[in-house]
């Protein structure tokens, strides 16, 4: 999924999740209306009674809708930033192994010129350095890049799912 494709359902999920809210806040004030009327006496008990359980009903079913779309924005922009610090340092690694490299090349040419220089004079000097012998930074593989970006693209997979059953949810 591409930046702006987060980002359009980022903003799908904020809207409906803005829509419910207004519903809940809708519904709760029917209900503080109920009551009134009912402390009132404008509306017999037994019809408050049905209407009361109707709007306590359509309150927590819509509670629970905005809490799915709430966790869905959330997870949605988790994923932007994981995606988004998997990039980074990707580009950094890049920067770093070419970096590694460059600084092999420099040192291998001033052994070079080293070792050249100590033949001239007859001096006896080490083949090999320290810097050689260190543990050298390992990369993941490729089958390790893969398999990370094949989770990360099962987690998008997932939210998009989650997205899509809450919509077709909100449609019922």
């Amino acid at each position: 999924m591409s930046k702006e494709e987060f980002e359009k359902a980022i903003k799908s999920a904020e809207k409906q999740s803005s829509y419910y809210r207004a519903e809940q806040v809708a519904l709760r004030a029917a209900l503080e209306e109920l009551e009134r009327m009912r402390d009132g006496r404008e509306v017999d008990e037994n019809l408050y009674d049905e209407l009361h359980q109707r709007y306590s009903q359509r309150l927590s079913e819509t509670n629970e809708k905005a809490e799915q779309y709430r966790r869905i924005t959330q997870s949605i922009k988790h994923l932007m930033r994981y995606d988004k610090e998997l990039n980074l340092l990707s580009d950094s690694q890049q920067e770093l192994i070419e970096r590694l490299d460059k600084t092999r090349s420099q040192l291998d040419q001033e052994r070079n010129k080293v070792e050249e220089m100590a033949e001239k004079f007859g001096i006896s000097i080490p083949t090999s350095s320290g810097l050689d012998e260190r543990k050298r930074i390992s990369t993941p593989s490729k089958k390790e890049a893969t398999e990370a970006e094949s989770e990360i693209e099962s987690l998008r997979q997932e939210i998009l799912s989650e997205l899509e059953k809450t919509r077709r949810q909100t449609k019922k």
